[in-house]
Parts: structure tokens; sequence; C-alpha cells
């Protein structure tokens, strides 16, 4: 049986696409949010400070959503949760709502 050795500028350069790709998605998914709900959008870049942050936001599992994302609750006809999320951001503290836009990867 043949070893394979792995190259870890191979994998570094991999691991660079893969997450041009994944920016490019979350990016594209943010300008279909702004134009298919363009008052959440904007109201969740306002709470976040950054539309930075409101794109990854939106990305990220959320323990307030049973481990799913907010784009998962609005495809599922729940963005009153999604709705909800935002107003109870919005009454926390600058610091608070900064953190917790930090995604796990």
């Amino acid at each position: 049986m043949r070893k394979m050795t792995i190259r870890f500028q191979d994998v570094g350069t991999e691991l660079a696409q893969i997450n041009a790709l994944r920016d490019d998605v979350m990016e594209r998914a943010f300008v279909s949010l702004e134009q298919r709900h363009g008052t959440l959008a904007a109201m969740l870049v306002q709470s976040l400070g950054d539309r930075q942050r409101a794109v990854r936001w939106m990305c990220r599992h959320q323990n307030a959503f049973g481990g799913r994302t907010a784009y998962e609750l609005i495809s599922d006809g729940e963005e009153d949760a999604v709705w909800d999320e935002i107003a109870l951001m919005g009454d926390a503290p600058i610091a608070a709502r900064l953190n917790s836009v930090r995604m796990a990867y």
C-alpha cells in the first residue's frame, strides 16, 4: 500500500481557497438578505455596528436558535425569531454585542 504524504503548503493553499469561497458565499447571502429583508438586514447592521459583523452573525450557529443559523430560521418561515434576537441584542451593552459575533472557526 502506498503511503500518501501531505504537504503543508498544499493544505495551506487549499484552506485559503475554501475560506475565500466561504467569504464569497457569506457576502452573497447577505446581499440577498438586504434585497429581500432590507429592514431586518439594516437593523442587524445597526445593532452590531458593522456590516461585516452582521454578515458573520447571520451565518453563525446560534444557541438561541437551537444550533441553527438565522438564514435557516428565515428559510423555515421563522423570521420573527430572528427579529426577537436582534431586539435582545439592542438591549445588550455594546461589548456583549461585539462578543456575540465571534465565529467558532
